[in-house]
């Protein structure tokens, strides 16, 4: 005979839990890892790129303020060789109100602008011709770097006395100090396209300018702005040196009028003044880089 079946009752060790409200959000995102590694809570996520943000912005003005306070120490050891900031601030103020820095900053200004930006367009069209012209560049890639290690400022006089004093030499010393940073890298960005890339774009039968426009303009953009970059720099200094030598105008002319009466507060200030203009300028072009490269991570 088969033994009759038993019948279980669940007890209270069966039952199942009974439901209660759920944890706190805060205890919920505070649960350990797999190793016992508290996660972290949502109202500190945010802090950690603030605080990324912030630490260039603070180790800048760390080393501003130091700058600044090495500048007072070397004007009050020696007010004769180095002016203090606040003499070179108030030689900037005066100019200002004489009339004579605005008008050289204006002057100074127009002969940047034209030269830079011929410099750019000459300079970023021959570099992208530069790297679709395989015997263009086998013949002129040497050229372009020995006359780029010729000293244009050296030859500033040359120029002037071959092409006058006017405006149309001036900016010709500038462009030929800033044209070509922006060839080389334009000329090495484009260069450097993946070949994956053109083959891709040859195998849908694409155009040359579709090409052009679809593959290595987008792809040249962050070198050809490094090379723009550069170009800024050096046409400061190509303004400079324009007018400098003989017709002294703009700030070129303050300066060297300042320079020969020993005039440091006011040397220091125009210094000063054109580092944070370049610095303002460069800082621009990193703007348009990050706004047409998009794709690409620039990093500071």
């Amino acid at each position: 005979m088969r033994a009759p079946e038993q019948r279980t009752t669940p007890g209270a060790d069966s039952r199942p839990p009974a439901a209660g409200p759920p944890p706190p959000a805060a205890a919920r995102t505070r649960r350990t890892g797999p190793r016992g590694v508290r996660t972290t809570s949502p109202r500190t996520a945010p802090l950690a790129p603030l605080a990324a943000r912030l630490r260039p912005l603070a180790i800048s003005a760390a080393g501003l303020l130091a700058g600044l306070g090495l500048w007072q120490l070397a004007g009050q050891r020696d007010p004769v060789l180095f002016a203090t900031p606040g003499r070179s601030a108030s030689a900037l103020v005066d100019m200002v109100q004489d009339g004579s820095l605005p008008s050289a900053l204006l002057s100074s200004g127009k002969l940047l602008v034209i030269g830079l930006a011929l410099a750019i367009v000459v300079g970023v069209g021959f570099g992208l011709l530069l790297s679709r012209a395989r015997l263009l560049r086998a013949s002129t890639d040497w050229l372009l770097f020995a006359l780029q290690s010729v000293p244009i400022v050296a030859l500033a006089p040359l120029i002037l006395s071959a092409f006058g004093f006017g405006l149309s030499a001036k900016t010709l010393v500038v462009f030929l100090t800033a044209v070509f940073p922006v060839v080389v890298n334009t000329a090495e960005g484009a260069h450097r396209v993946p070949t994956t890339l053109l083959e891709v774009a040859r195998t849908f039968r694409s155009s040359e300018w579709r090409i052009w426009k679809d593959v290595l303009l987008p792809h040249t953009v962050p070198y050809a702005m490094t090379g723009v970059r550069q170009g800024i720099a050096m046409a400061f200094v190509g303004t400079l040196a324009a007018e400098f030598f003989l017709n002294a105008s703009g700030v070129g002319g303050l300066l060297l009028a300042a320079g020969t009466r020993f005039d440091t507060a006011t040397v220091l200030g125009l210094t000063v003044l054109v580092s944070v203009l370049a610095v303002a300028l460069m800082g621009l072009g990193r703007a348009v880089e990050r706004h047409f490269a998009r794709w690409r991570t620039v990093k500071a």
